[in-house]
């Protein structure tokens, strides 16, 4: 360079003039104990305060700005306040562009936490605030709100803005690793008790598991089977595009019980149940979880009433069961021991029991014992004295006495006559054919008379012993000879004749009130 040249570069440096707030890029010429000397390349030197810059020597190349200019001339210089309006340029971009920045909690308000930002502090509300925070926690925030005053610049930050994105990735990292059938475990959030259960897994990915995937069973009721934040076990059914959520199972996470059901359960099996449904047709009852059966309304008992109710817990015995269609058809009544058997258990023959008549068929009547046991009564065990009809003895509705004879099938045996002593004991045992007695006349009949025993028995004096000309009345007392004593049969055949009278033919009589049929006396005849 010519002399003229630095003669104006010298010319050209020493007009130029410093001005309040210029940065100046300087070098330290000296150091004391109250003040920095710096070249800032100007006839004087520039001053900065010791103490903003305590490790400062001499060579070091530092940049400051101009706070003022001494009555000497000299300008006074600032490191620290060129570091915060370099500080404060950089957070101010750092909230123009949304970047994060860390910080440290000072302390705690009643309306949030107050951060410092290297030398700044900053507010954060309560609201943008994560958990667990306490003074001297290491924070990671975002600028919401940016401010410069004359006091100087404030700040609003957030930490649920950090959260949120480091959330935001741990799901999409976590989404891009899963895969359905996969187990995982999540906290209960949520509980819908119409929809099902809402988890959360990992903290950051939303499960949602339907009430229809919670059992095999039948209960659906989502607060039996989780509580707020326990811990759930659930299989991956399904992950949407959209990445917001997952959809879960807790059933799957058993086998279908269907599946191997048909090792464990075979045809007339008689196991134990709950009743889960009660239906006009029937009930549905649980052998186990998601392992249903149905029994109709038959099959629930032996005298047509349903007694059970949800919840019951019931013994059925397996009429149809077919694992590939998911059918079982079940009978409660037949693994209950048969009511009638039970009754002649409690009640044997000669017992005495009451009954009411519930209808008349023919020659029996049909006798309601309670607790569904029927007593069925035959004409021949009414009386002793055979009746022409079950009418005459026994009417519908009736309430009476009966004895206890046997078992008939799943009836029980009843009679009558048996509640009396059986007067052809009496009959054996007092008489004998060939005795002569004297009997009242008790009706008369085109085929005979008969005749009244002081036991109760009627004797038949058919027509056919009467000598000719005998005309008897009612009331009448006869001298009669026994011819035949069959009590097997209930039958005694009397005659009024002499030997030299007596006859081989006899009436025949087609009556039923006598006690004789057409039968039995063309057996008397084809004896003679």
């Amino acid at each position: 360079m010519g002399e003229f040249e630095k003669l104006l570069e010298k010319s050209l440096e020493e007009a130029r003039e410093i001005r309040r707030g210029e940065i100046i890029r300087c070098k330290v010429i000296k150091v004391d104990e109250r003040n920095i000397y710096v070249d800032v390349g100007y006839k004087v030197e520039g001053i900065i305060p010791r103490e903003e810059i305590p490790d400062a020597k001499e060579g070091d190349e530092i940049k400051a700005v101009v706070t003022k200019i001494s009555r000497g001339g000299s300008p006074i210089l600032s490191y620290r306040k060129y570091i915060e309006e370099r500080y404060i340029h950089f957070l101010r971009s750092a909230y123009e562009k949304g970047r994060f920045l860390t910080g440290r909690i000072k302390g705690k308000t009643e309306e949030g936490y107050t951060v410092d930002i290297n030398g700044i502090t900053a507010f954060m509300p309560l609201s943008e605030a994560g958990r667990k925070l306490r003074e001297g926690s290491k924070v990671v925030v975002k600028i919401t709100d940016f401010q410069s005053t004359k006091e100087g610049i404030k700040l609003k930050v957030s930490q649920r803005a950090y959260l949120a994105q480091q959330e935001k990735r741990k799901k999409e990292r976590l989404i891009a690793k899963l895969k359905v059938g996969e187990v995982v475990e999540g906290r209960v959030i949520k509980i819908d008790p119409e929809k099902g259960i809402t988890l959360l897994v990992q903290g950051v990915l939303r499960a949602f598991l339907p009430k229809e995937e919670l059992s095999w069973g039948r209960d659906k009721n989502p607060y039996n089977y989780a509580e707020i934040d326990e811990k759930l076990r659930v299989k991956v059914k399904r992950i949407p595009k959209d990445g917001e959520f997952i959809f879960v199972s807790l059933r799957e996470m058993k086998e279908n019980p269907w599946d191997k059901i048909g090792d464990k359960i075979n045809k007339g099996d008689t196991l134990s149940a709950k009743v889960v449904e009660v239906l006009d047709k029937g009930m549905l009852v649980e052998l186990q979880e998601g392992v249903e059966g149905f029994v109709p309304k038959e099959e629930i008992s032996y005298d047509g009433s349903v007694s059970y109710r949800k919840g019951s817990e019931v013994k059925v015995k397996v009429l149809e069961f077919e694992p590939s269609r998911r059918r079982l058809i079940l009978s409660v009544k037949r693994a209950l021991p048969k009511p009638w058997e039970e009754f002649f258990k409690d009640h044997p023959a000669g017992s005495k029991v009451m009954g009411r008549v519930e209808r008349i068929e023919g020659a029996k009547a049909l006798v309601d014992l309670g607790n569904g046991v029927k007593g069925i009564v035959h004409r021949s065990d009414l009386s002793w004295v055979k009746p022409g009809r079950v009418e005459e003895v026994l009417k519908e509705g009736q309430e009476r006495e009966f004895a206890v004879l046997a078992l008939e099938g799943k009836f029980i045996k009843l009679g009558l006559k048996q509640l009396m002593p059986n007067p052809w004991e009496l009959i054996t045992k007092n008489y004998t054919v060939g005795q002569k007695i004297t009997l009242k006349v008790k009706s008369s009949h085109p085929f005979g008379v008969f005749l009244e025993f002081p036991e109760g028995v009627d004797g038949l004096l058919p027509l056919s012993e009467i000598p000719k000309g005998t005309d008897l009345k009612e009331g009448m007392q006869v001298e009669v000879k026994i011819l035949e004593i069959a009590p097997e049969e209930g039958r005694i055949t009397l005659s009024m004749k002499e030997e030299k009278e007596e006859k081989k033919e006899e009436v025949i009589s087609t009556s039923s009130e006598s006690g004789f049929t057409l039968g039995d006396i063309l057996k008397k005849k084809m004896k003679l």
